[in-house]
């Protein structure tokens, strides 16, 4: 509801009404009397149909007495007994009282009643000649007329001087019908200080309420100031001091609380709340809209209409909702008040259906059609799981929408506006949620209502910390709001901020002590970032009683407290749950015992015997193996349950194991006893296997009892999951950079990714940043860079040249993780290649091929620092595409940008992104430069990554020097690396103008430098030395691309370079002839003329 609606009938100690019926009695015969009592009674029992047959009688009784028939028929009109095809005989019957009765009371009343009768009737006018004709008019007549017809002049001249209660009571109702708040307000306060009574208790909080009619309606109530919320309280807190008062029974009082409920749309305060469902029988919903509404949502069905209930049965029942979508859909269109049950109802393809019309509303404007079409694609996308590409479409969808009508989303409904944010928060589009919602924040002073705090969810969810802090600045109280304090601590852990975090978490605590979210996010910050043993003091703190019910935020606490060591608290908890609902809670328990037990390498103390349950015991019954839980008397029964006290109950548990007894003429065999924690295990396995409707991607899996057939098995089953198809399509796409194609490839795991790509020839990578700081202090890494750094062996190196590596939190965190999991001794990896065949990687496998990776990430983690962002606003672009990279890549970009230290980053395109936003860039080529530039050339360090260089797995940066003292190198796995630059960067490095002679200059150092040292055991004694040898392929690959570069004559040239490496070998005949051999068998395989090249040589010999 928009305002606070009010009602001036019904009867009160001191209302009018009451007034007129203690006169009447008090005029009326004797023998009168008990009847009128009688029709009294049925009306305080609202039992209208009794007091008309009552009210009948009473009439016949006193036709005797034309004064008492009128002071009936006052009776009637008062009780609103009178039928309309009845009011010409009660105003034929009251307006002659007025004019021949000499009782001067009996006479007001009468017109009392008769201005009552014709309000709002054609005969309204001659009633207000009938009063004006009056002089003076009487108390009772004045108070109604003031109430019924009196104008604002009227109202205030009456309410001047000295006015009676009387008068008072008739200007603040009066008042009210004018919606004079400001008049009523204060005619009412004075009421209550002169006659203080119920009824002006009454009036009063009616006329308080109707001051915030014009802040509701400008305002939703959740989006008013905290003025309007204060005063609201307090009024919702009178109103249900009154319903207790009048024992629910006053309409007005209803009808004004009821209002105050539905304007707080089910977040009223407890008072009221406890207040209106205990009297929620004495709730009318035939007098006004506003009762109907608070007393459906109260839980009382008997206040829906058809529709509503139809509408209600069909949220319960699949059948009745498919069949209540389906009469929506047979309509053409609807009204925008109509549709959204049945967006709430129907499923993506009757959405899609409804949604594909041309016309889907009803006099609806342009703009709000289009808003139905993006909630209905919000919605709709909400059930498909998220996927990149409809993420995108319904991002650009709202795009759309705000661009055109981004201007006008202040005049939709703020309900619809904050359900579509939601939506696209759920989707993972809150930067687009804040377009929306941002709009309808005031800039007034706020207070934490359900929008606000949705609001500041979006903001923190779109790391929108720097606005996030300024709205929290503007609410009022909001170091006393639950929802708030959970959205600063999770905001200042995100910073780095753990002491504010666990304060706030404390406050949460004292503030809501029986909310298990409270507890769990106290749990979640201990595990984090405090030792065992603070965690373990918090976990004591934690009640029982909160622990009882199976809800998320129990199931995650249970969690906490089974990783720290105290699974005997939760034991019974699960074994209790699954007794009591085994179905409800098959998947959480298996989801528990994975998650916590399994995946954590926990070892789970289970208990052989718990007090609810005394042991599980599976057995044999006539072949039928059964699983069933011994309980006691006291517990739920059900189809895995045996009452210990039962005969089969007995039986089994004396039964000794793998024994046979008869009972009746069914055989039993117990086949095992099981604790009663891993009975349920196993009941909840077999319960999520059988009852899985499809959705769930749980299935239990028999594995093959001959080894012999483990391998293939093994082959087929993860071949179904091999990542070689994803590959395939991503190889599909040339442009894809890197930080995208790795996340699509790996997306659970960024040094996985990082350490798989790096590697791989057949991902593209771009060319080193060469474009930021050459010399910065500090960097930025991600995982990417540190799995670069690690690969290329060259983390020792950045660090000798004074370069400090700053990591977000959370990468130093999966950093360490990662570390840890390969270097445990149980690590093991299951794979299958391309081909298919399965492939296992162990922790010693690791240490034996890549070592120096293992060495190098523990050297960037013994040699970082964690930095936090400072409170900023994330860019909103880079927010987008967040979804689409690694976590390591996005938290370093943010880094990066908040605290303006250069970032490490090994994709072009991301780099350009960062630069382009003025966001500081590490030069990489220059770091990488002088990182392989030493004035000692040591090849066991840098084999690495001029190995992944030279067969095009990865880019680096080196020197004519390091080419050189790679030329030097005399072992085979040097000669395989030259031999790979010249075959697939050659033209790149030595194509250039003088670059030639470079390479000719690099083939005979090699030649040489393998010619005098190649058979030395220092040479092959390095394990990585291959068994082949590759100088003949840096001669033949090296001299062919000198030759391509030149023009003229091939035996020419070829006889040039031939006197150039014979001159070189001055007096070392040996070598010499070494040369010449591989020239001539060079000559000989490319089919040159040996003649032509023997003459050209000697022309050179006999130059001067």
């Amino acid at each position: 509801m928009s305002t606070i609606e009010q009602s001036h009938t019904g009867v009160g100690d001191n209302v009018a009404g009451d007034k007129i019926m203690v006169q009447i009695k008090s005029l009326a015969p004797a023998d009168l009397i008990p009847p009128m009592d009688l029709v009294l009674e049925s009306l305080r029992k609202k039992d209208n149909a009794t007091a008309k047959t009552q009210m009948v009688m009473l009439k016949a009784m006193a036709q005797r007495d034309p004064e008492a028939a009128a002071l009936v028929e006052v009776i009637s009109i008062y009780s609103g007994l009178v039928e309309a095809q009845d009011h010409d005989d009660a105003w034929k019957t009251v307006a002659k009282i007025i004019s021949t009765a000499s009782n001067h009371v009996v006479k007001d009343m009468c017109l009392a009643a008769l201005l009552k009768l014709s309000s709002g009737t054609d005969r309204e006018q001659a009633a207000r000649d009938l009063f004006e004709g009056k002089s003076p008019p009487g108390p009772y007549s004045q108070e109604t007329y003031l109430r019924l017809y009196a104008d604002k002049e009227y109202l205030e001249a009456a309410g001047k001087g000295n006015p009676t209660e009387a008068e008072l009571t008739g200007i603040v109702e009066g008042a009210a019908r004018l919606q004079l708040t400001d008049l009523m307000l204060r005619m009412a306060k004075h009421l209550d200080t002169w006659f203080p009574s119920y009824n002006s208790k009454v009036l009063l909080t009616i006329a308080t309420g109707m001051k915030f009619n014009p802040d509701l309606a400008k305002c939703h109530f959740w989006l008013n100031r905290p003025a309007v919320k204060e005063g609201l309280d307090d009024l919702a807190d009178h109103t249900a001091q009154l319903f207790e008062q009048s024992e629910g029974t006053d309409i007005r009082v209803q009808e004004l609380a009821c209002s105050i409920f539905n304007a707080y749309q089910g977040y009223a305060p407890l008072s009221l709340f406890k207040t209106l469902k205990k009297h929620l029988p004495n709730l009318d919903p035939t007098r006004s809209a506003s009762i109907a509404m608070c007393k459906a949502a109260l839980g009382d069905e008997t206040a829906l209409n058809e529709s509503q209930r139809e509408l209600k049965a069909a949220t319960e029942n699949p059948q009745k909702r498919t069949a209540w979508c389906n009469q929506f859909l047979a309509a053409n269109s609807h009204p925008i008040s109509d549709i959204m049950p049945f967006l709430r109802l129907a499923t993506p393809p009757e959405l899609e259906e409804w949604v594909g019309r041309e016309h889907i509303l009803n006099d609806a404007s342009e703009m709000e059609e289009a808003y139905v079409r993006l909630l209905v694609h919000a919605l709709k996308h909400d059930e498909d799981n998220h996927s990149a590409r409809q993420r995108q479409e319904l991002a650009q969808h709202a795009d759309r929408f705000i661009s055109r009508w981004g201007n006008d989303i202040t005049t939709l409904m703020p309900e619809v506006v904050f359900e579509l944010a939601e939506k696209l928060s759920a989707s993972k589009l809150p930067n687009k949620a804040i377009e929306f919602t941002s709009r309808l924040i005031p800039d007034d002073t706020l207070w934490p209502s359900q929008f606000v705090v949705a609001y500041l969810r979006c903001l923190l969810e779109a790391e929108q910390y720097e606005t996030f802090e300024k709205v929290i600045d503007k609410i009022k109280d909001a170091e006393k709001s639950v929802m708030i304090l959970n959205l600063s601590a999770m905001k200042a852990e995100r910073m780095g901020d753990i002491t504010s975090a666990l304060k706030f978490s404390d406050l949460m605590v004292e503030y809501a002590p029986d909310m298990a979210y409270a507890w769990y996010q106290g749990c979640h910050l201990r595990a984090r970032h405090q030792s065992l043993a603070e965690q373990q003091l918090f976990h004591q703190r934690i009640p029982d009683a909160v622990l009882q019910s199976p809800i998320p935020e129990v199931m995650a606490i249970l969690g906490f407290l089974t990783r720290a060591g105290n699974f005997k608290r939760v034991e019974p908890l699960w074994v209790d749950w699954f007794i009591q609902s085994p179905r409800d809670r098959a998947v959480d328990l298996v989801n528990f015992h994975f998650g916590t037990g399994l995946m954590t390498d926990l070892d789970l103390d289970v208990s052989a015997t718990l007090e609810q349950c005394a042991v599980a015991i599976e057995y044999e019954q006539e072949g039928n193996i059964q699983t069933r839980l011994i309980v006691e008397d006291d517990q739920n029964s059900g189809e895995y349950t045996l009452r210990s006290s039962s005969h089969l109950g007995r039986l089994l548990q004396d039964l000794p194991k793998g024994e046979s007894a008869n009972l009746g003429m069914a055989t039993y065999r117990v086949i095992d006893r099981l604790p009663p924690y891993v009975g349920c295990l196993r009941l909840a396995l077999r319960l999520r296997h059988i009852h899985n409707d499809g959705s769930d991607c749980f299935v239990m899996m028999q594995m093959p009892s001959d080894p012999a057939e483990l391998v293939p098995y093994l082959e087929k089953k993860l071949g179904q999951n091999s990542d070689a198809e994803r590959r395939k399509q991503l190889e599909e796409v040339d442009a894809l950079p890197l930080y995208i194609r790795g996340h699509a490839l790996y997306p659970n795991d960024a040094f996985k990714s990082a350490l798989n790509c790096w590697p791989d020839v057949r991902i593209p990578k771009s060319p080193l940043w060469n474009q930021g700081e050459a010399s910065p202090n500090a960097i930025v890494l991600d995982a990417y860079g540190i799995g670069y750094l690690a690969t290329t062996n060259l983390v020792r190196a950045v660090l000798d040249a004074g370069i400090s590596f700053i990591l977000p939190a959370a990468t130093k965190e999966k950093l360490t993780q990662f570390i840890n999991e390969i270097s445990d001794e149980k690590f093991m990896l299951l794979g299958v290649t391309d081909s298919g065949r399965l492939v296992r990687t162990t922790a010693s496998d690791i240490r034996e091929n890549s070592a120096h990776i293992v060495e190098t990430l523990q050297l960037v983690l013994d040699n970082s620092s964690v930095a936090y962002p400072m409170a900023h606003d994330a860019n909103l672009e880079v927010f987008s595409i967040k979804e689409g990279i690694d976590a390591t890549v996005y938290d370093a970009i943010q880094l990066s940008m908040a605290n303006n230290i250069p970032w490490f980053c090994m994709d072009g395109a991301f780099s350009a992104l960062h630069h382009a936003n003025k966001s500081p860039t590490a030069n990489v080529a220059a770091i990488v430069l002088r990182a392989v530039s030493k004035e000692e050339f040591d090849f066991e360090s840098l084999r690495h990554g001029f190995l992944l260089y030279s067969v095009g797995a990865l880019p680096l940066a080196f020197t004519a020097q390091n080419l050189h003292s790679l030329a030097q190198t005399p072992n085979p796995l040097a000669s395989f690396i030259l031999f790979q630059l010249i075959k697939n960067h050659g033209r790149q490095i030595f194509s250039d103008e003088g670059e030639s002679e470079l390479l000719l200059h690099l083939i005979f150092v090699h030649l040489s430098s393998r010619y005098t040292f190649g058979g030395d055991l220092r040479t092959l004694w390095p394990r990585y030395t291959p068994w082949q040898i590759f100088t003949d392929h840096v001669f033949n690959h090296g001299l062919s691309l000198y030759l391509s570069f030149g023009k003229g004559y091939t035996e020419l040239r070829l006889a040039k370079v031939m006197k150039y490496m014979l001159f070189r070998t001055g007096t070392h005949h040996a070598l010499w002839e070494h040369i010449c051999r591989k020239f001539l068998s060079f000559a000989e395989g490319h089919f040159m003329s040996l003649k032509i090249i023997a003459e050209y040589f000697q022309s050179f010999e006999s130059e001067p």
